[in-house]
């Protein structure tokens, strides 16, 4: 059991299960959307990308000797420099590898992907450092964005942005395309509140005015659990029925995650280590991504 604890930890803490996460979102939509592997880019670029994004934020926050997460990133900053640096690294040679694709994608050069490739990567670094030229916070600091925004994020560049980047995004059914970010939007929020109740007494020594911190965690989960399983119910059956997906593997597919998100909020567990809660928490995006392509590879 110890060892596996400390595998679980490196992959968590190292943020490469966070990494698999996004690749497993935006793998998801390239199913569901049937986008071309052309655009295989981009789920590289989408791994490295959160790799360096996380690792980055919680390299930059760890000064200190501590517990938990904070610990480990202290005793390995030098992994953690070297994860940024190497990640850093194959983002730059994917980008020149893949520059045709990425930035002439029918010949000339496409200021509309170029105009992408800068307003994304600030908002996610926004997130976490003060770059935001109207506030001296990160978003994550102001605490009605800080559950939106990183949900936004997510949905965006996990829903979004690979059909933008597609040369023949015209052949995508915007209605579809709505629907399945509204459903990625709202399983990434459920996510989002079960962190900031985590994080709720965190939140208000450092003056962070989440909903979590304002009315406490019990409340926000006894509301959560319901208002989540209505909309996840919804968001899901609007994906099934818009996406012809019919049988009875896709509604499982569907399905298992809604009540996986209801249980997380019936049986929060604030308590167990950092390590444990990410994986347990976090790697329901995985289950989620994993069940639906399972059941269109399967059926299809």
């Amino acid at each position: 059991m110890k060892t596996i604890t400390q595998l679980i930890r490196f992959f968590v803490y190292s943020n490469v299960f966070i990494a698999c996460c996004a690749l497993s979102l935006t793998l998801e939509t390239f199913y569901l959307l049937k986008l071309p592997a052309s655009l295989n880019w981009f789920l590289l670029l989408t791994f490295l990308c959160t790799l360096f994004v996380y690792s980055l934020h919680y390299y930059s926050k760890t000064h200190h000797e501590g517990a938990g997460r904070i610990g480990w990133n202290y005793e390995n900053r030098k992994l953690i420099k070297a994860i940024i640096l190497l990640s850093l690294f194959f983002i730059a040679g994917g980008v020149a590898w893949h520059y045709k694709a990425i930035f002439f994608p029918d010949g000339a050069f496409s200021i509309r992907n170029f105009i992408w490739f800068v307003i994304v990567p600030f908002v996610s670094l926004a997130y976490s450092h003060r770059l935001n030229p109207w506030s001296k916070k990160s978003l994550r600091q102001i605490g009605w964005l800080k559950l939106f925004s990183l949900s936004f994020v997510w949905s965006f560049t996990t829903v979004l942005l690979p059909v933008i980047m597609w040369t023949d995004a015209s052949k995508s059914d915007p209605v579809l395309i709505s629907i399945l970010f509204t459903q990625r939007f709202i399983f990434m929020m459920a996510l989002c509140v079960l962190f900031n109740i985590k994080d709720a007494e965190e939140d208000k020594r450092e003056g962070i005015r989440t909903y979590a911190a304002i009315y406490g965690p019990n409340k926000i989960l006894q509301i959560g659990k319901w208002l989540f399983l209505i909309l996840n119910l919804i968001t899901g059956y609007l994906l099934l029925f818009y996406f012809n997906l019919s049988g009875s593997f896709y509604w499982i597919a569907v399905l298992i995650p809604v009540l996986l998100i209801f249980y997380s909020f019936q049986y929060f567990k604030p308590t167990i280590e950092t390590a444990w809660f990410v994986f347990r928490y976090d790697g329901l995006m995985i289950v989620k991504a994993l069940l639906l392509i399972f059941a269109i590879i399967i059926t299809r």
